[in-house]
């Protein structure tokens, strides 16, 4: 479903992402791990071009895209993003619009279905997160947890073949982290392939197949996630984990 070869981006001439080559299968949840700076939200970025990597390849699906001195077509990035669908750390969605509003916006906009239809999916899957009766109410009267799981609503309602999260949990209070990591649960038992950013170990021994441990810029190490994330091989990746443990 992905795969990425010879990535590397920097800002301002320094260097964030090194020569990163990884593989997602149809199906797999891979977590991207590593402490603050390491090149996580960076990486995910490319995955979905709101960063343009400066070297390397990204392929999702069936399309493939190269970086270097060429610039990227508008074309390019549509088809890209058509496959993958991004939950960021803010919530971002519309104050000004209803909760149903702000998830059947993109698909009424862009897609070429009935209204009807399209209400009707979004009642199936606001159902499925949880927010049936909140659907008439604007983001500031729902909590953080509500909003994140909005959110996931929202970027489901175009089929993505890929979801990738960007620390989905990190903005909410600790009692509503559970909620928004049940939701994401449900779609890896459902077999939605997803690219996870997160610091809830327990979580990502839990459901994800693959880990990836990223330190300054690099994959440092990477495999089955049970393994990686309770017996890894790497002195840092120890360390790091260790540091978590300790919080």
């Amino acid at each position: 479903m992905i795969t990425v070869k010879n990535l590397k981006k920097t800002f301002d001439d320094t260097p964030v992402l090194e020569s990163i080559n990884l593989e997602v299968k149809k199906g797999e949840v891979v977590c991207l791990v590593g402490a603050s700076g390491s090149g996580k939200t960076t990486l995910l970025r490319c995955l979905n071009l709101l960063e343009t990597p400066d070297e390397g390849s990204i392929r999702i699906g069936d399309k493939e895209v190269s970086f270097g001195e060429d610039k990227l077509s508008k074309k390019d990035i549509k088809d890209i993003r058509r496959y993958s669908g991004m939950v960021f750390q803010g919530f971002h969605l519309f104050p000004h619009m209803t909760l149903l509003e702000n998830i059947t916006q993109a698909p009424l906009t862009a897609k070429q279905q009935d209204k009807e239809t399209i209400m009707k999916e979004a009642s199936v899957l606001l159902e499925k997160v949880g927010l049936s009766e909140h659907q008439d109410k604007f983001p500031d009267a729902l909590s953080g947890g509500q909003q994140q799981r909005a959110a996931i609503a929202r970027a489901l309602m175009m089929h993505p073949e890929v979801m990738l999260f960007d620390e989905p949990t990190s903005a909410l209070d600790p009692q509503l982290v559970r909620e928004v990591l049940k939701v994401i649960e449900s779609l890896a038992k459902e077999g939605q392939t997803m690219v996870i950013v997160t610091h809830e170990m327990n979580f990502a021994r839990r459901i994800a197949d693959k880990a990836f441990f990223m330190d300054e810029g690099y994959i440092l190490e990477s495999g089955p996630a049970e393994q990686v994330l309770t017996d890894p091989k790497e002195d840092r990746t120890r360390e790091f984990l260790a540091l978590l443990e300790d919080e």
